[in-house]
């Protein structure tokens, strides 16, 4: 439990509350709040306008040493000689997120929509190919009039007609300016625990003041989860095995970089095809994250070279206003 004074500072902090923000001896009494849950400063404000009764909100922090950690937080504001205060309950759900989280591919994976739209965009690929092999052929006098020609002419141009059909995205209407720079210590908040266990050390890059982008928060986490995942798996049987993750701008894109110096992928070409033999699970997760990736205008590419093995997603800025 802690409170918060007129001047968005921390004024009381119990001894779980000083635990949660990552101290032993001491005290966060006296700082800025917005220095360990943003969140909280910016409800502050709203406070001075709206009186804030039982409001629950989910809130990314970050304790002492830098560490990010989730809460669930409970908060009131009442009313001080010196203005608006907060009261405010928290509860760390960090491992909860985690679960939650790496839970989602097989969700995602499930999700007879994705799927089938990544399908329709492969088909609608032969289909186009298969008509303009049609329509080329159809020029010789000895294929023009035959029944069976045609009836395959009518064939392809249903797949084609069926394949451009846009399916009904539910997420469209969620989409909107999304901080990628926020969602990538979301990410480093689920996977370090498990990156530790196994060995593996990590390396991240964040810039700041990234402009947002035009994305599905959750659809774009599952992506970045299974592509770290990949990366996992790859250095499994190395004793020197590194992640290395870097988020930046460059030429109206954000551009967000997972590596790792595991052996590579041997069989890169198919890389990104349906059904790989060999996957784990229903060899889909690349194909799906590449269909997510451009849903979102954006793409994802693979790069290797001896001792870095990297995957590149590229998502377009949302124009700045």
């Amino acid at each position: 439990m802690l409170t918060v004074d007129a001047e968005g500072k921390i004024a009381r902090a119990n001894a779980a509350a000083r635990r949660m923000l990552g101290f032993t001896s001491d005290s966060p009494e006296g700082d800025p709040v917005e220095q360990y849950v943003p969140l909280l400063a910016r409800l502050h404000e709203t406070s001075e306008d709206v009186k804030l009764t039982q409001t629950t909100v989910e809130a990314s922090g970050k304790r002492r040493d830098g560490e990010p950690f989730f809460a669930q937080a409970w908060v009131s504001s009442y009313q001080a000689a010196s203005g608006p205060c907060l009261a405010v309950i928290l509860l760390d759900v960090t491992e909860q997120v985690r679960d939650r989280e790496e839970s989602g591919l097989k969700q995602l994976l499930s999700n007879s929509r994705i799927v089938a739209g990544a399908v329709s965009h492969e088909l609608r690929n032969l289909a186009a190919a298969a008509a303009v092999l049609h329509h080329n052929v159809r020029k010789t006098a000895s294929f023009g009039e035959n029944t069976d020609f045609q009836a395959l002419g009518t064939v392809i141009d249903t797949a084609l007609k069926i394949a451009s059909t846009e399916l009904s995205d539910a997420s469209e209407e969620s989409l909107e300016g999304l901080d990628v720079g926020d969602l990538i210590q979301e990410l480093r908040t689920i996977i370090s625990p498990s990156l530790e266990e196994a060995g593996i050390k990590s390396h991240w890059e964040i810039h700041q003041g990234l402009p947002t982008v035009r994305a599905d928060r959750s659809g774009l986490l599952q992506v970045f989860l299974n592509l770290a995942k990949n990366s996992t798996s790859a250095l499994q049987d190395r004793y020197d095995g590194q992640i290395s993750i870097a988020v930046y701008e460059i030429s109206g894109t954000v551009v967000i970089r997972i590596s790792d110096n595991g052996p590579g992928i041997s069989s890169a070409e198919r890389l990104f095809q349906p059904f790989q033999p060999g996957a784990t699970s229903t060899g889909l997760g690349l194909f799906v994250s590449r269909a997510m990736i451009r849903t979102f205008g954006g793409e994802l590419h693979h790069r290797q070279q001896p001792g870095d093995c990297s995957f590149i997603v590229e998502l377009p800025i949302m124009a700045r206003r």
